[in-house]
């Protein structure tokens, strides 16, 4: 008996390095069409659907409960997606909607 608890603590500790991986993250597009960064307007715009991509990207969902919002809009994963985002559309952090 006690063989097999030692057994199954010590496949448990070999298991816990893959369960702290990072998760790997997902994708989003943004619908640039018809939007010119030097706008005003457009650049609000266009940071709204950075802003929603990389939220999606990252892990959240519309319906996300706050805390997991919180969590999302906290992490690495998101505040680098956003930079990578806004250079890639030519938008500046001025027009971060906050």
């Amino acid at each position: 008996m006690f063989k097999l608890a030692s057994a199954a603590l010590a496949a448990a500790l070999l298991a816990t390095p893959v369960l702290a991986a990072p998760a790997t993250t997902g994708q989003a597009t943004v619908n640039v069409t018809n939007l010119n960064p030097a706008n005003a307007a457009d650049a609000q715009r266009l940071e709204r659907r950075v802003e929603r991509a990389a939220f999606a990207a990252c892990g959240g969902h519309e319906g996300s409960v706050r805390m997991l919002k919180r969590t999302v809009t906290r992490s690495d994963c998101y505040q680098d997606t956003l930079a990578q985002a806004r250079a890639a559309v030519g938008i500046g952090q001025q027009y971060a909607a906050r």
